[in-house]
Parts: structure tokens; C-alpha cells; sequence
């Protein structure tokens, strides 16, 4: 019997955090080596803070750098989405997966 409810949470979950983390990067190496370009101490300030440097980098560089702001923007969100579902619902479909288990060892 298939459990649709925790076939659409690992589905959503997975794809979730596989985009947004992909997003981050893209976006992560579109402003890291521009940053660099900018001087040492920019650079150093996207590389040392993982997400909150490349954005504030990304937002502050204008139009040119819209496109990896919004990746960054979207991946970060994407990547909330999914820890959110993971740490909301995981624990209530582990619960109901131990459960199952736990009714099958009692009727062997």
C-alpha cells in the first residue's frame, strides 16, 4: 500500500532542497571571483559570510548583477522551504513509519 502523503513530503523536500541548493551555488559563483574584482575586502566579505555576503554583494552591484541576486534570493528560500518540511513533517511520517513497524512485529 502506497502512502502518498510521504511520497509527496519526500518528493517536495528532495526537490526543494536539490534546486535551492543548486540556485545557491550558481548564484555563489557568479558573485564570488566579481567580488574579487572589487578588492580583497569585498571579496573576503563574500567569501567568509556563505549567503549573506553574496547577496548583500549581488543587491548592492546593480543591474548586472540581478540575475544572481535573484538565484540567490529564490535558493535560499527553496532551501527554508525544504528544511521547514523536513523538520515539521519528517518527525510525524517517522512516527507513523515506526508505527507500522512496530503493528508488523506485534502480528508475526
Amino acid at each position: 500500500m502506497t502512502d502518498w502523503g510521504f511520497v509527496s513530503f519526500a518528493v517536495a523536500s528532495t526537490l526543494a532542497l536539490a534546486a535551492g541548493g543548486l540556485l545557491l551555488l550558481m548564484g555563489y559563483i557568479g558573485t564570488l571571483p566579481a567580488a574579487f574584482n572589487f578588492g580583497l575586502k569585498t571579496g573576503l566579505t563574500v567569501l567568509l559570510l556563505p549567503v549573506i555576503g553574496p547577496v548583500w554583494f549581488a543587491l548592492n552591484r546593480g543591474p548586472e548583477f540581478r540575475k544572481p541576486a535573484i538565484q540567490l534570493i529564490i535558493g535560499l528560500t527553496l532551501v527554508a522551504l525544504a528544511t521547514g518540511l523536513i523538520l515539521g513533517l519528517g518527525p510525524h511520517f517517522a512516527d507513523r513509519i515506526v508505527a507500522e513497524m512496530v503493528e508488523a512485529a506485534k502480528n508475526r
